[in-house]
C-alpha cells in the first residue's frame, strides 16, 4: 500500500514534504535513508543565541542585545511571552524585550532565547508516540528544568548545558513520529516476541532510534560535544564515552518529569528503571529522599512555565 504523497511535517512556520515511496515488502527493509533526509530537511537552529551569547560574553549593552533579538520577530515574541511568564517575572514587572534583557540576568536570558528557538521545532503533534499537540514540548521544557535543577543539587558547573541537553533530548522524536506511526505494528511485534524495551524495537525495525537520530540533528546544528552527548544517550548514560555525567542528568529529569505528567506518551509504559544511573551520579540511598523532594519542589515551577508555552507556540489552550 503507497504512503499519501508527499506527506507535511510542520515545523514552526516550516512545512518538509516527506515525498514516501511504497512501504517496505519486508520487516527487512529498513526506512533508513528516508529519515535521515527528512532530518537534514530541518531548518538550522536559529543563529539568533549564539549571537546573544557571544554579546553576553562581552558585555554588550542592552541596545544591542535587543536589536539582535528582535531580527527574529518571531523569536522576540516568544522571549518576551516567556520573560512575561510566571515563572520568570516573578520579581519584575516586564512590558518590553528591554525589560526582559535587563531584568532577567545573563543566565536567564540565556536560557530564555534557548528555548524560545528550540519552540519551533517541537509544535506538531507527535502522534507516532500518542502525543498531542503540544505535550512533547511540555515534556522538552519540563526536561531541561528538572535537568537544570538535578546538576545544581549535584554540584555540575555546566548548568546550562544540561538545560540545553534536556531541552532538546528528543528533538529526534520530532522527525521519527511519521515512521514510528508508520511501522507501529512491526515495533509491537519485535517487543512482544523478542521481550525487548521500545527504544530497540524502534531502532531494530527503522535502522536508528530517536537518541541515535537526536544525536545526528544536535551534530548537524553544530551543539558542543556535552550537549551531544546528553541528548544521544539520554535513555544509556553509561553507554556514553565521555560526558556521562551531563547524558544521566538528562536520563534523571526525562524519567521524573514523566513520572509527574509531562508527555507521557507509549515510549513510558515499557521503559525499565536504571539505579546504576543513580548511583553514577552519587544519589545513595541515603540522599535519595532529600533528592526527590528537590526535584518534587520544582514542579510548580514547571507548571507555571508549561502554563504560558500554548500562547507562546500557538496553541490553544485546554
Amino acid at each position: 500500500m503507497n504512503c499519501p504523497l508527499p506527506f507535511p511535517l510542520r515545523f514552526g512556520t516550516h512545512l518538509i514534504e516527506l515525498k514516501m515511496k511504497d512501504k517496505p515488502k519486508s520487516e527487512t527493509s529498513l526506512p533508513i535513508e528516508e529519515i535521515i533526509k527528512a532530518a537534514e530537511r530541518l531548518p538550522p537552529f536559529p543563529a539568533v543565541i549564539w549571537k546573544v551569547m557571544s554579546l553576553l560574553r562581552r558585555m554588550a549593552p542592552a541596545s544591542e542585545i535587543e536589536a539582535v533579538i528582535q531580527y527574529d520577530q518571531a523569536i522576540a515574541a516568544k522571549v518576551l511571552a516567556l520573560s512575561r511568564s510566571a515563572y520568570y517575572a516573578r520579581r519584575h514587572a516586564i512590558g518590553s524585550l528591554r525589560d526582559a534583557i535587563v531584568a532577567l540576568g545573563d543566565e536567564q536570558l540565556t536560557r530564555v532565547v534557548m528555548t524560545a528557538c528550540a519552540g519551533r521545532y517541537f509544535e506538531s503533534e507527535i502522534s507516532g508516540y500518542e502525543l498531542r499537540e503540544g505535550q512533547l514540548w511540555q515534556h522538552a521544557v519540563a526536561t531541561a528544568l528538572l535537568a537544570e535543577t538535578a546538576a545544581r543539587r549535584l554540584g555540575e558547573k555546566k548548568v546550562m548545558t544540561v538545560y540545553t541537553a534536556g531541552l532538546l533530548h528528543d528533538i529526534g522524536k520530532a522527525v521519527l513520529s511519521f515512521y514510528v506511526k508508520t511501522y507501529l505494528d512491526a515495533i509491537l511485534t519485535r517487543m512482544s516476541r523478542k521481550g525487548i524495551p521500545f527504544l530497540d524495537a524502534e531502532r531494530q525495525t527503522l535502522g536508528m532510534d530517536h537518541q541515535q537520530l537526536g544525536e545526528m540533528i544536535a551534530k548537524r546544528w553544530r551543539f558542543p560535544p556535552e550537549v551531544v552527548a546528553g541528548i544521544g544517550y539520554h535513555h544509556c548514560p553509561k553507554k556514553a564515552k565521555a560526558h556521562q555525567d551531563i547524558a544521566a542528568a538528562v536520563f534523571v529529569a526525562n524519567r521524573t518529569a514523566k513520572a509527574m505528567g509531562f508527555g507521557c506518551g507509549m515510549e513510558s509504559l515499557v521503559e525499565s528503571y536504571e539505579d546504576e544511573v543513580f548511583q553514577l551520579l552519587g544519589i545513595t540511598p541515603g540522599k535519595a529522599a532529600q533528592f526527590w523532594t528537590d526535584m518534587s519542589d520544582v514542579s510548580d515551577d514547571i507548571k507555571h512555565v508549561v502554563s504560558e508555552e500554548s500562547p507562546v507556540l500557538g496553541l490553544a489552550q485546554e
